[in-house]
């Protein structure tokens, strides 16, 4: 039975450019294990044939994914969202990787106003430590940021996410495949304590310890966030 390798992107306003960029690619990876006939749309996704490159050579070595199956998942983020909640969603804590927009807490009225998605990925990473988040933004990515730039339009959003966004992706895809093959191993050779390998495995499911939302330590984690952002911009 195939592992699912879920892609989740969150947004306030789903912008359709990265909506097709990430089903295309889903669907893409899923039809060159498949062997299946691709509609044009998703057959021009990405040309193998043309391009030479370290994606192209992740694409043609079909061995590496063809144990899985990639999903994408849209998630609206609503103005009653706030951290918790996102944390808190199981479509957001099943994801492996998700994509999420660097503004979605510019909320005046809330305590987190100007809470990016920069640090989200961070509090994600606290919580959830196995889930690969890329943050976009329409400002564009900065020379000392991971940040991806949204496309504005210069060349095709195509071609934009190709160059910005896929290296990212598949790396994280990588990265995950090496987890889940890392983590059979220790289970099959029994050499590693039970309670951490059960540890591991609810974490890589998603499973969120609930004892971190009864405490009020992300609460600081983001007052301390505010913080550093609040001296620094002084």
């Amino acid at each position: 039975m195939k592992k699912n390798i879920n892609i989740c992107y969150i947004d306030d306003r789903l912008d359709r450019d990265v909506v097709r960029y990430l089903d295309h690619l889903c669907i893409f990876l899923n039809k060159q294990v498949s062997g299946q006939e691709s509609t044009n749309s998703v057959q021009e996704f990405y040309d193998i044939q043309k391009l030479d490159n370290e994606v192209t050579k992740f694409f043609k070595n079909k061995g590496i994914y063809s144990d899985y199956e990639f999903k994408y998942n849209g998630y609206r983020f609503e103005k009653e969202d706030d951290y918790k909640s996102l944390l808190n969603n199981e479509l957001i804590s099943n994801a492996n990787i998700i994509v999420i927009d660097s503004r979605l807490f510019e909320n005046e009225n809330s305590y987190l106003s100007k809470f990016t998605g920069e640090q989200f990925k961070i509090i994600l990473r606290q919580v959830l430590p196995f889930i690969k988040t890329i943050v976009i933004s329409q400002n564009g990515g900065k020379e000392d940021s991971l940040t991806v730039e949204k496309w504005k339009g210069e060349i095709s959003s195509k071609e934009h996410y190709h160059k910005q966004l896929l290296p990212k992706l598949i790396s994280y895809i990588l990265s995950t495949i090496e987890e889940h093959k890392i983590l059979h191993q220790l289970t099959e050779e029994n050499e590693v304590d039970e309670f951490l390998i059960g540890t591991i495995h609810n974490t890589i499911a998603g499973i969120v310890d609930t004892a971190l939302f009864e405490k009020r330590d992300l609460d600081e984690l983001i007052k301390l966030f505010k913080e550093v952002k609040d001296s620094y911009g002084k």
